[in-house]
């Protein structure tokens, strides 16, 4: 028997580390400000692709040692752009018109997962004292069945950051039944929110590979598997912090001068065909066409972040947008006057996104399908910093809608919907709007990132001992 982790080994596809010119630095991002906060609670070590350079082990703002897996550039190609991003991202959103399927792929993405499951076991057996190993996301499915084989005395859980899908869109993957027992071979495995975790519950169970004990409980061969919904939040003090900050407020000021006697909409997105960003511009689209009294009073400031620029969708998908883009602003921008949409395709600095936040009156956040969607969060707490009321537009099929429920809802499939709770969002009554905002605020404060991190890792503690004493009862 082991006692329960003192260690903990964290892996995720990449490494959270970028080089820059002056040398390396974390990264951004949400997965990796999100488990910041975590790693330094813990002896901790953090596994990952090393991007094909000489990453050191340690790097100043990250209290980890990091370990990197080299993939070669084929390997990079079938494993992560090919199955993770073309197979399974559009698979687990139940985007399926997306859904591209290639043995190689899956080959590879077993070998991939493979390595990364030795560089754990290697990692288990290099340190002292007990470890916990805590998995993230679909890029590496089958690390804990494969680790169970190499370090059967190591606790595990798998945290899924996306969504999971119903049996009926799951059971189009030929190797459904493996990735299925590679997930029930963690102890724990933990979702977004209740919907996605009964999802794969009913895969599960359809498929044969569980057997159901409780809503939370599942037996798969002779072990027991927790299943449990942890959603992901945000630092909700820093970010309501840094909102309220001198830089972000003399931006604000700009911003204000800039789009003054202009109500302001605002999409912030990774450019990704799950973001519903086309089904945005087509319903503001409808709303300028139908509320002529609208076009210069209304604005839409779009931030689109590049993103997989190197697979086809993703590039069809920029072209399609700045099109759609192009024939709005073509369409309703008087001569001399401002357009009605501000299209912004890169990243920008912190101070400037939380400026927007706290400009904007509506904030549209309007997904086809997503895990959880951060953006929600941080625009409530850029608003609650400046004592603001602005409205947050939630598609009703973000993970983040379980727990945000006075947000606005919408249906972005529904673009004629979508352009009248676009209209209703602009019309709500003020004391309406901030009530809304005051309790979604109260609601990412209660459920930020430090109380996901603690039930992650009490969950992966959890596990630890009951491992001790199933080793104890066995003896």
């Amino acid at each position: 028997a082991h006692a329960p982790p003192t260690r903990l080994l964290v892996a995720s596809n990449r490494l959270p580390v970028t080089r820059t010119r002056a040398g390396w630095r974390r990264s951004d991002g949400g997965l990796v400000s999100a488990l910041v906060p975590v790693v330094g609670s813990r002896d901790a070590s953090w596994l990952g692709w090393d991007g094909g350079a000489a990453v050191p082990e340690r790097v100043r703002g990250l209290d980890a040692r990091l370990v990197g897996v080299a993939l070669s550039r084929t390997e990079v190609d079938a494993h992560y752009h090919g199955f993770a991003n073309r197979t399974l991202w559009p698979l687990l959103h139940g985007l399926v018109e997306h859904y591209a399927l290639e043995h190689r792929w899956w080959e590879c993405y077993r070998s991939v997962n493979g390595r990364f499951a030795a560089a754990l076991a290697d990692e288990v057996e290099r340190g002292d004292g007990p470890a916990g190993v805590w998995i993230h996301d679909y890029h590496l499915a089958l690390v804990p069945a494969r680790l169970r084989e190499l370090a059967p005395q190591v606790p595990s859980l798998f945290f899924l950051h996306v969504p999971f899908p119903p049996p009926e869109v799951w059971e189009r993957l030929p190797w459904g039944m493996q990735l299925l027992h590679g997930l029930l071979s963690a102890d724990v495995v933990a979702f977004q929110s209740r919907a996605f975790r009964d999802n794969m519950r009913a895969c599960a169970l359809q498929s044969g590979l569980a057997t159901p004990l409780d809503d939370e409980t599942v037996r798969h061969e002779d072990r027991t598997v927790r299943l449990v919904a942890h959603p992901i939040g945000i630092d909700a003090a820093r970010v309501e912090r840094e909102a309220a900050s001198p830089g972000v407020q003399a931006r604000l000021g700009a911003l204000r001068q800039r789009f003054a006697g202009r109500r302001v909409l605002l999409g912030v997105d990774r450019l990704d065909y799950t973001k519903g960003i086309l089904e945005r511009l087509r319903a503001f689209e409808l709303l300028l066409e139908q509320r002529r009294d609208l076009r210069s009073r209304v604005v839409l400031v779009q931030l689109a972040v590049p993103s997989r620029g190197d697979i086809r969708e993703y590039r069809d998908l920029r072209r399609a947008v700045e099109e759609s883009v192009g024939r709005i602003i073509g369409r309703f921008t008087e001569p001399g006057g401002d357009p009605p949409i501000h299209y912004i395709h890169r990243a920008i600095q912190n101070d400037r996104l939380l400026a927007l936040y706290r400009l904007a009156d509506v904030a549209v956040v309007t997904p086809l399908r997503d895990g959880m969607n951060l953006v929600a969060k941080e625009f409530v707490m850029a608003q609650a910093a400046g004592d603001g009321a602005g409205v947050l537009l939630l598609s009703e099929f973000a993970g983040a809608w379980e727990t945000m429920g006075r947000a606005l809802p919408c249906n972005p499939y529904h673009v004629e919907g979508l352009a009248g709770a676009l209209e209703l969002a602009l019309e709500l009554d003020p004391d309406d709007r901030k009530d809304r905002l005051d309790e979604l605020a109260a609601g990412v404060r209660a459920h930020d990132v430090h109380r996901w991190a603690a039930d992650e890792l009490g969950a992966l503690d959890a596990a630890g001992q009951q491992r001790l004493r199933v080793g104890r009862s066995s003896r």
